[in-house]
């Protein structure tokens, strides 16, 4: 039987942790040479060894080749981020490595096959990167089951020995590379829940080394006249000795320092604790604005905070927990180890059950206007546009209960929030402007999703797609982090040319990953969706929007019509036919999209009087040339095949309208036959006026197109409406149309 692991896969140190099954609780295991934790530090040998941890970081300080550090930083982007022999390594490949030696080493010393391991992520890490862990671990051999974030972690290590309901605690996590900051309470019976989370991941304890080393480089040049930029050697020398230095300072007021200078020999210095404090300050007072921040998007401040819990190697830097009590007045807790709480708490949640999902229900503030979906109609680029969501409330401080042990760290359970927003591009309400519109806002529980509802106007003639650019982040969509592209394909014309109603469903798994379904309409099953990569060039999201966008680009039209000129329709009926098609024809002039005309005259036979043509005025003076009986007196034919003839090349939206006046003779053959223009994509609009059959127009015309019975006065207006349904009418401009809906979300693949 294997065992299950938690994994601190940290910047500069990594550590593993598993349950003591007897205990109840987490405890770490070291590796094979007995260290608790683990250099994040790999070495690329000329022979192909690749050596990790102790080892390899004496490597990287003794300044041999082939070493490589800090890649977590760097983790989510597809660039080399180093290459040795002929081999180049991403950060995730290199995460891999160090991840395979962790599970090798725990194995070695245990015995025991890992089934399955937690690995802690940065709570402020986007999809990008947690993505990337994943995948680092699956190379590894890992079988994951959760990525969980490393606060949480801290916490819940904490909360198993100094539990006290109603807590609040502030878990401050500086590590090598990256810094968060999570709130998180203790409620009632092993009940921990995160409030709110937030950090940056690029702000962690490298940037005070580079300032030691931006520092001694000062002192060098000044006291010796030497350039360090002209000796890459001198530079990596005080690099190698940064933490070193770092260390001293954490235990005493002055470090000293002692450099070999090329042409000088041995140079010796001091490096004081002020000084190194002074030339900080702004990178402490980075994590001090995030944490406060944090406390203003929650409406509370630091008295509401009961502790500060540190976590993260760097927080044994002096200036950290003076710092803190300067703007907080709490003095920081000192009851965990800040190298091995993260792994801690991760051996917890392995062996926890993982949370279902939730339904965010997100209603409009009552001071919020309803606003119209940001999407181009007609266009294969459209973006939805989604109410924000009011913030989550605070419930406020309570009365803090006596700290006690858990019986079993087991018996607690942890909820974690959504670290960042998760947003779509949008256009605003006047069609301006792209805007970064949430969907789920950010400090929800986990795992969310929400389902949202939008118009979206269908060809028949081109392949409909709707694309989704997916942020991550509150701000403007390119200070956001882009973290897909997603295409929805597979979406039906609607043939009456209605907007169709597309459901997008947004999920937020217990990973912190993004997942995006579509469904149309009622439809029980999810659209085809496909990701592709993120242009290179997106800046005209960050331009004002051209008008020119905003209008339709109306797809090509073919078009004919076919009037009834039986001996019925002699005298006034054919010239309110004919001038109700002329005035028709003149609604196209200024359409934004190609279009021709084609007109027949039937009977008992069918005529093509003019094959299409985009000439208007040729059509005109084509349908004036049209006289009754000039096919026949009586109804024996149908158009539906010259119509099939004229449109069966035509890559366009092909329509045809058939004014029919009496009773046809033959209208099952005219019905098969109109069907069979229906099966070729030609959308069929019966009109009928004077005896005409309501039946027999419902059966030529297509599926979703309603056929008319109309009186004679009401041709033009009938003709009006069609135009208008196609774009005619108004030169083809179409505004945004419709209000998004919340709809119900719904379950998908791998939850089934």
């Amino acid at each position: 039987m294997g065992i299950k692991i938690g994994i601190d896969l940290g910047t500069t140190f990594s550590a593993v942790a598993m349950m003591d099954e007897q205990k109840g609780m987490p405890v770490i295991v070291p590796n094979s040479i007995g260290e608790r934790i683990t250099p994040s530090v790999i070495q690329f040998t000329e022979d192909g060894d690749i050596i990790v941890g102790a080892e390899a970081k004496e490597a990287f300080e003794a300044g041999e080749s082939g070493c490589t550090s800090v890649f977590k930083r760097s983790m989510g982007s597809d660039r080399v981020y180093c290459s040795f022999y002929g081999k180049s390594y991403t950060a995730e490949d290199l995460s891999a490595i160090l991840l395979r030696h962790l599970k090798e080493e725990t194995q070695k010393v245990t015995g025991q096959t890992v089934d399955e391991a937690v690995v802690t992520v940065p709570a402020y890490f986007y999809h990008k990167e947690r993505q990337a862990t994943i995948n680092a671990a699956k190379k590894a051999g890992l079988k994951i089951r959760q990525i969980i974030n490393e606060p949480t972690a801290a916490a819940m290590n904490y909360g198993v020995n100094h539990w006290r309901e109603n807590a609040r605690v502030l878990v401050y996590d500086l590590g090598g590379g990256t810094f968060d900051v999570t709130l998180v309470q203790m409620k009632k019976g092993g009940q921990m829940e995160s409030l709110q989370t937030t950090g940056d991941h690029t702000l962690g304890g490298k940037d005070w080394d580079a300032r030691i080393c931006a520092l001694l480089e000062s002192k060098v040049s000044s006291d010796t006249g030497i350039l360090t930029s002209q000796y890459p050697q001198v530079r990596q020398t005080i690099a190698q000795m940064a933490e070193s230095i770092k260390k001293q300072l954490t235990s005493r007021n002055m470090a000293s320092v002692r450099i070999n200078l090329p042409e000088y020999g041995w140079y010796t210095t001091s490096l004081s604790l002020e000084e190194f404090d002074q030339s900080t300050t702004d990178l402490i007072q980075r994590t001090g604005a995030l944490c406060e921040n944090l406390l203003k998007g929650l409406g509370i401040g630091w008295r509401d905070i009961t502790d500060i819990l540190l976590v993260g190697g760097s927080t044994r830097m002096r200036q950290v927990s003076t710092y803190l009590k300067s703007i907080s007045g709490h003095t920081p807790l000192s009851q965990v180890n800040p190298d091995e709480a993260v792994a801690l708490g991760a051996a917890i949640q392995v062996h926890l059950p993982l949370p279902e999902y939730s339904v965010l229900t997100m209603a409009p503030q009552q001071n919020e206007k309803k606003q119209r979906p940001g999407f181009h109609p007609f266009s294969k680029q459209r973006t939805a546009s989604i109410p924000d969501a009011a913030a989550p409330s605070y419930a406020g401080p309570g009365a803090v209960g006596k700290e006690t042990v858990l019986d079993n760290a087991l018996c607690m359970n942890h909820v974690d929030v959504v670290a960042h927003a998760m947003g779509i591009i949008a256009v605003n309400a006047q069609g301006t402007h792209y805007i970064n519109k949430t969907i789920v806002p950010a400090n929800q529980k986990i795992p969310v999703k929400c389902a949202r509802a939008f118009h979206y106007y269908t060809s028949a003639r081109e392949e409909n797609e709707l694309e989704i650019y997916v942020l991550q982040g509150e701000k403007a969509p390119l200070e956001c982090e882009i973290i897909g592209k997603y295409v929805v394909s597979g979406i039906h014309h609607d043939r009456a040319h209605n907007p169709t109603l597309i459901r997008i469903q947004y999920s937020y798994d217990v990973n912190g990953m993004v997942h995006v379904q579509a469904r149309q309409e009622q439809d029980t099953f999810d659209l085809p969706i496909r990701e592709e990569p993120v242009p290179d060039d997106m800046s005209k999201y960050g331009r004002p929007i051209d008008p020119s966008e905003m209008a339709p680009a109306a797809e090509p039209l073919s078009l004919v019509m076919a009037v009834d000129v039986s001996g019925s329709m002699s005298g006034a009926p054919i010239q309110d036919a004919l001038n109700a098609m002329c005035h028709f024809v003149d609604q196209f002039e200024n359409y934004p999209g190609d279009v021709q005309i084609g007109i027949i005259a039937v009977s008992d036979k069918s005529k093509i009087v003019q094959p299409l043509t985009s000439d208007l005025r040729r059509c005109k003076a084509s349908i004036r040339s049209i006289k009754s009986c000039m096919t026949g007196v009586c109804n024996a034919g149908h158009p539906f095949n010259d119509i099939g003839r004229m449109l069966s090349r035509c890559q366009s939206k092909n329509m045809a309208i058939v004014l029919a006046d009496g009773v046809w003779e033959h209208q099952h053959r005219a019905v098969q036959a109109a069907r069979s223009c229906h099966q070729q994509g030609i959308d069929i609009t019966g009109i009928g006026f004077g005896s005409a059959d309501e039946q027999f127009l419902r059966d030529i015309s297509s599926g979703d197109v309603k056929s008319m019975l109309v009186n004679q006065s009401e041709l033009t207006k009938s003709f009006g409406k069609i135009a208008q349904e196609i774009g005619g009418g108004s030169g083809g401009k179409r505004g945004r149309t419709g209000d998004e809906t919340q709809v119900d979300t719904w379950k998908a693949v791998d939850e089934c």
